[in-house]
């Protein structure tokens, strides 16, 4: 199964939590469960998250997440960590995370139990989505408080170079569908982007050779299973599901793939 959800749709949902500075962290969810709960509590670095995380069974699939997060200029989320691998991908305004810079297009990989931030955003705010390919409920796990919860082994921080929108002129223009890679890594791990003209058609990579992949609509617009998807629409493809085919609107479109690493075994 394909999840993909509008933009628009997902606008519904959006609510905000106020940052422990004062300022506004909105989200609106995209699919799969709640990433952590409403209230701000989950948002305030000096909490430890009441909702402990349960590992998947083996055999188990667990359903993908997507969320927008809108930092304003007075709210940083603090260090943390995840129990799940995710990408994040910044689409407006700017910001930090960590030391350093980020601007849009700009996507980075965290594994799991790899702590990242603070992110902060810029003068104008920030705006960026988080992706997972196996849904993680307990929010936030900030740092030093959680600490105890973070398990062993290695971690994974990879921040990929910044990936510009073609402008709707250059897109227009566009006559052939190429595929710009970003990143590669011998796992599965990549970042894509599929520019197609209007009208045009694109497939993207077999999403069996990582564990699945997110994609973001950052230009233009698509049709699937009937419905327009336009700008930053989300979608997921898992890794049994055949490569993604999509079509660009009278406009023209602009993907961003974002694959999973495959696991260990």
């Amino acid at each position: 199964m394909i999840y993909a959800t509008a933009a628009e749709t997902a606008a519904r949902t959006r609510f905000s939590r106020v940052a422990p500075e004062g300022g506004l962290l909105w989200r609106s969810d995209y699919f799969g469960p709640p990433p952590s709960p409403k209230g701000s509590a989950s948002v305030d670095p000096t909490a430890m998250g009441a909702l402990e995380y349960t590992p998947p069974s083996p055999g188990e699939t667990r359903e993908p997440q997507a969320f927008l997060v809108e930092q304003e200029v007075n709210a940083v989320v603090h260090p943390h960590f995840h129990f799940v691998d995710q990408f994040q991908v910044v689409v407006e305004g700017g910001g930090a995370i960590g030391r350093h810079a980020v601007q849009p297009i700009m996507a980075h990989f965290a594994g799991a139990s790899t702590a990242y931030g603070p992110i902060t955003p810029g003068e104008g705010g920030l705006k960026y989505f988080t992706l997972r390919a196996s849904a993680d409920g307990t929010g936030a796990q900030f740092l030093p408080a959680a600490k105890a919860r973070m398990s062993r082994g290695a971690k994974r921080y990879i921040l990929a170079d910044p990936v510009l929108p073609s402008t709707p002129e250059a897109l227009a223009a566009r006559r052939e569908a190429v595929t710009e890679m970003v990143l590669a890594e011998p796992d599965g791990l990549a970042i894509l982007m599929l520019r197609i003209p209007p009208h045009g058609r694109a497939t993207a990579p077999d999403p069996a050779r990582g564990a699945g992949q997110s994609m973001l609509v950052t230009t233009g617009a698509i049709t699937h299973g009937g419905a327009v998807l336009g700008r930053l629409s989300a979608l997921f493809v898992p890794p049994d599901e055949a490569a993604l085919v999509a079509e660009a609107g009278p406009q023209g479109a602009e993907i961003l793939v974002l694959q999973y690493p495959r696991g260990e075994g």
